[in-house]
């Protein structure tokens, strides 16, 4: 399917180098190294492009797939953080099937599909390979099929004049989820901001300082009164034992 291509200029693209491969090709002197790169930009929002390249030297051919990829660049139709419905896209042998997802669930992708999917913007995708080719060129440019073939739900009902009704699951479970995170953000707001150590709860030693700091010796001897003492502790000094033999 043919697309609109977008001006990148003004766009914050995001890169993504899918594979780098090296290429040899035998001279009469030998053979003669050169590397070869496939690489995918985005805003992620909606907004992707595909390019490949091809130098003597790595950085060189990553410069040369950049360009062309901006050169190519498209939009996609999202629906969310998913995409609007399940499509299956082809390119040779290779065959990849998109599906839609509740979000929370991720992107479950390969590599190279995966690239093509963060470079969008989805982030609740399911997808699988169903083709006999797992060559990564294949599989971008046949996600890339199936991504061009997207239809929003206001589009397709207007093409076929009828009224297509939201997906119940998906309105309530993202409605769900915003609720639990505008909660989650609100008892944030909520709970005081802690110090660095914090107090130990529970009880303390005998022996173990106050809350002042202070053991309660020390503490009693600034009030003018005495301190308080354990009767196991003055049965077992001494002086007690002396005075009781008296």
């Amino acid at each position: 399917m043919v697309a609109q291509h977008i001006d990148p200029a003004g766009l914050n693209l995001e890169e993504r180098v899918v594979q780098i491969w090296r290429c040899a090709v035998v001279v009469k002197g030998g053979r003669r190294f050169s590397f070869a790169a496939m690489v995918v930009v985005g805003n992620g929002d909606g907004v992707v492009g595909v390019g490949f390249g091809k130098a003597r030297e790595v950085p060189t051919s990553i410069e040369k797939a950049v360009k062309d990829a901006r050169k190519n660049l498209v939009r996609v139709s999202t629906y969310g953080t998913t995409i609007p419905h399940e499509v299956i896209g082809k390119y040779g042998t290779a065959k990849v099937i998109l599906i839609p997802a509740l979000p929370g669930t991720g992107i479950i992708a390969g590599t190279a599909v995966r690239a093509v999917l963060e470079s969008i913007g989805v982030h609740d995708v399911l997808t699988k390979s169903i083709g006999k080719s797992n060559n990564a060129k294949n599989l971008v440019k046949a996600a890339m099929e199936g991504l061009l073939r997207l239809r929003q739900r206001d589009v397709v009902a207007r093409l076929r004049g009828i009224e297509i009704p939201e997906d119940a699951a998906l309105v309530a479970s993202v409605s769900a989820r915003t609720a639990v995170q505008a909660s989650a953000e609100r008892l944030a707001r909520m709970q005081p901001a802690r110090g660095g150590g914090g107090r130990r709860r529970g009880p303390r030693g005998p022996g173990e300082a106050g809350e002042s700091g202070m053991s309660p010796a020390v503490a009693s001897a600034g009030t003018g009164k005495a301190p308080e003492v354990d009767p196991k502790d003055a049965s077992a000094s001494p002086d007690a034992s002396t005075e009781s033999k008296e």
